[in-house]
Formats: structure tokens, C-alpha cells, sequence
């Protein structure tokens, strides 16, 4: 033993502090089995309140709510909406002729739903199924009919990754959604249009472009910086910052983007928002130091951005582009991971889906800001649309009954004139519509 080589008094010491610990030791064992677990279970669950999923996965509910009850109300003022602002070409298509054109499809799909599902495609260490692939390619074909998307070859791929919530977009055409989100929404597809239509929505809005240059331009004053360029060094950081600010919103442009996209193709927003709702229960990073925003950011976007939405005239449009277009073909990839859903190619370009001009969306935003009774803001968006182009009558008609709605809720008398302003206007382009007489004759009285 130790105590062999020292004395007697030393051996003393050392057993006396060795039963000291052992007795500590002993306490300290017990002290666990007197842990109070209720406390315990109350501390949790104050952490839960901040970080528990199911609030966060509803929040869009919220959210949308909150959004609704900013809106501007005032029951006893009457809007004037004629039906005459339709924002792009297109007649509304009777029921029963859409019905039978979608009878006719469907047959056609049938037979595709045969040819897809005899097989299973490698997808590196999946199995993806035919059957899977077919979900995939009627979603993504109606978002391509619907929207005139079909001047080119469209290629969706399903890749493994179980634990990575994701999908992501490359080139202009291919679209890569993980199994860990095609499986959670495999059951949704108002959401899984939402995400294809994102991703559909980054490459329309030359985001891959956009972000390769700015990426390129980093390389290069990162390389300057190294070999000791402080001008570099500050710029790098400059454009570092302007990188993930541009990267955020173009995430933010890409989620409305793509709602429209499946709006047009008549799916369900409410439902495919989920999709964001989903993100907003995953671990939320500061948004400083990464290139995308947060999902509750996201939520919020989208909701604020819904207001202006014109949803029944985009599933008119996605109608009459449905009802004016054939069935597209799908085909195994060649790289035999991935579907290719096929170009007809036998449109005229003029005809082929562009995102939004400024003018459309000046014009949208104004008449939605007045169906909304956000009067102010109308009149600041047709003043903008009318820089852009003089020669809409009904769009004149639309601002005389805005700034009406103005002069009435304030009694200002410019308001009043602005009115007789653009009803002018209108009428010079077209005297002989009805709606635009009747305010004409209402406002020069």
C-alpha cells in the first residue's frame, strides 16, 4: 500500500480525506435520486414555449391574420369595381368546355402513367419510384402549361437525402428535390407546387446568374486581398454583405414568384404555404451570416404580398393556357436519375411566359391597393403605371374612382379634380364604354 512509505501521521491524513470524498461522493449520489423532476419538467417546458414546433408550424395562421386585420376597413364606403382591369390576354373559358378538354387529357395521362411507373429510376443510392416520378411530372406539367413555360425541356430529379429539408435549382431548367421534402409533402401537392414553383421561379428570375457574378466578383477580390490588396480587402467584405442581403431577397422574390406559378395552375395557396410553415420549424440561423432569410421572415413576405395578389384572374389565365395547349410528353433522363418533361415547341415566342413588367406591376399593385382600401398607396402606384403607359382608359377609370375615394374620406378639393383629371382621360381613349360614361357624366356634373 501507499501508506508504507510514508508516516504514520501523512497515512493518517491521506485515509482521512479518502472517507471525506467517499462520503461527498455518496451525498452527491443521493442528491440525484432528490432531484426535483417537476421542477424540472416546468423549466422544460418554458423552453419549449421559444423553440416547440407545432406553434411555429401554425404561425402562418398568425400571421395571415394579422395581415388581414391591418387592412384598412370602412364598410360604409362603396368600391367600384366593374370587372374591366384584366391584367394579361385571355378569355375566361366556359366550364364545360374546360371540363371536357381536361376528360380528354386525362386520357392521355393514363397512358404516360402506364409507360412511367413499368420502371423504377436510379437515383444514386435511391430507388426512386416511377410512381413518384408521375406525382412529380403532373405537378410540374400543370405549372408549365398553365404559365406557358413550355419553350423548353424541364428536368426534375428526386435525390436522397433524408436528414437535409431541400430542393434546389441549377441552370435554367433542372430542378433537384430531396426525399426528405418530397416525403413530407408527398400528400400535399398545393405544397409541392409551391416548391417546385420557387425553384421554377429562381431560374425565370435569372437568380443562378445573378448570384454567379456577384460569386465570381467575390473570388476575385478575395484573391487580391490574399496578396495583400487592402482596397481589395474592404470591398470584399462590401460585396460579402451585398452577396447574402441580394441572396435573401431573391429567396423572398422566388417565394412569390413560384406562388404565382401555382396559383395559375389553380393549386390551393392556403395549403401549399405550408411548405414555408414546414421551414419555420427547422433551426433558424442569423440571418446576417447566411443567404437565406428566416422562415418567419418568409411567412411574412408571403402574406404581405398575397394582399396584392390577383388569384381569380391567374386561374382564368392558367385555364385558358390549359385549355389552348396539348399534353406534354415526359421521358427518363439520360443521366437515368431524372425525368424530362418535353417541349411541344410549336408556339410563336411573343406568346411565351415573362415574369412581370414594371407596368403590370405598377398596375397591379394600384388596383389591388384600392380594392383594399389602401387609397394612398393607389394613387401612388397609378401615377407609377401611368409614367409607363398613357393609353389604358380603364386603368384612368380605376384612378378617377380612387382619388373619388380619396376627395369623399378627406374633402380635398385636388383629389376632386384629379378625379375629373383621369375620368378625362379615359374618356378621350374610349367614349364609348359604359362604366367610363357613367363616371364621366357623375364627376362633370
Amino acid at each position: 500500500m501507499q501508506c508504507a512509505i510514508l508516516s504514520l501521521e501523512s497515512c493518517g491524513i491521506v485515509m482521512k480525506n479518502f472517507w471525506i470524498l467517499l462520503f461527498v461522493g455518496i451525498l452527491s449520489v443521493n442528491a440525484v435520486f432528490a432531484r426535483d423532476y417537476a421542477k424540472l419538467q416546468e423549466k422544460e417546458m418554458k423552453h419549449a414555449q421559444k423553440y416547440g414546433t407545432t406553434n411555429k408550424y401554425f404561425e402562418n395562421e398568425n400571421i395571415s391574420n394579422k395581415v388581414n386585420k391591418e387592412l384598412p376597413v370602412n364598410i360604409n364606403f362603396e368600391i367600384k369595381d366593374p370587372k374591366l382591369l384584366k391584367l394579361d390576354s385571355y378569355e375566361k373559358i366556359n366550364s364545360l368546355d374546360l371540363k371536357k378538354k381536361i376528360t380528354e387529357d386525362e386520357v392521355v395521362y393514363s397512358q404516360i402513367h402506364k409507360s412511367l411507373c413499368k420502371r423504377t429510376i436510379d437515383n444514386y443510392d435511391a430507388q426512386a419510384k416511377g410512381e413518384d416520378y408521375y406525382k412529380i411530372y403532373r405537378i410540374a406539367e400543370r405549372i408549365i402549361r398553365s404559365n406557358k413555360l413550355d419553350y423548353l425541356n424541364w428536368r426534375i430529379g428526386i435525390y436522397r437525402d433524408t436528414e437535409n429539408f431541400n430542393a434546389y435549382s441549377t441552370g435554367m431548367n433542372y430542378i433537384a428535390i430531396a426525399t426528405s421534402a418530397y416525403d413530407t409533402f408527398s400528400n400535399n401537392d398545393d405544397a409541392l407546387a409551391m416548391l417546385i414553383g420557387h425553384e421554377m421561379g429562381h431560374a425565370l428570375l435569372g437568380h443562378q446568374q445573378r448570384s454567379t457574378t456577384t460569386l465570381n466578383n467575390l473570388e476575385k477580390y478575395r484573391q487580391l486581398a490574399l496578396a495583400g490588396n487592402s482596397i481589395a480587402s474592404l470591398t470584399y467584405a462590401a460585396t460579402k454583405r451585398k452577396y447574402l442581403i441580394d441572396s435573401k431577397n431573391m429567396e423572398y422574390a422566388a417565394d412569390i414568384e413560384g406562388a404565382k406559378l401555382a396559383a395559375k395552375a389553380g393549386y390551393d395557396l392556403d395549403k401549399g404555404v405550408e411548405v414555408i410553415s414546414f421551414l419555420n420549424t427547422l433551426p433558424q440561423y442569423v440571418e446576417r451570416r447566411v443567404d437565406h432569410p428566416n422562415a418567419r421572415h418568409r411567412l411574412e413576405n408571403f402574406y404581405d404580398n398575397r394582399k396584392y395578389f390577383i388569384e381569380d384572374q391567374w386561374k382564368d389565365i392558367g385555364e385558358f393556357n390549359i385549355y389552348n395547349s396539348a399534353v406534354l410528353p415526359v421521358k427518363l433522363s439520360s443521366d437515368r436519375k431524372s425525368i424530362v418533361i418535353n417541349s411541344l415547341g410549336n408556339s410563336p415566342s411573343e406568346s411565351y411566359y415573362r415574369p412581370e413588367t414594371m407596368e403590370d406591376l405598377y398596375l397591379r399593385f394600384a388596383y389591388k391597393y384600392y380594392i383594399n382600401r389602401e387609397f394612398r398607396k393607389s394613387d401612388e402606384y397609378f401615377n407609377k403605371y401611368f409614367d409607363l403607359n398613357g393609353s389604358n382608359p380603364f386603368a384612368y377609370l380605376y384612378a378617377s374612382y380612387n382619388a373619388d375615394a380619396i376627395y369623399v374620406l378627406t374633402k380635398n378639393k385636388s383629389y376632386l379634380q384629379k378625379s375629373k383629371d383621369y375620368i378625362n382621360k379615359a374618356y378621350r381613349l374610349d367614349n364609348k364604354n359604359k362604366y367610363i360614361k357613367e363616371q364621366y357624366d357623375n364627376v362633370n356634373l
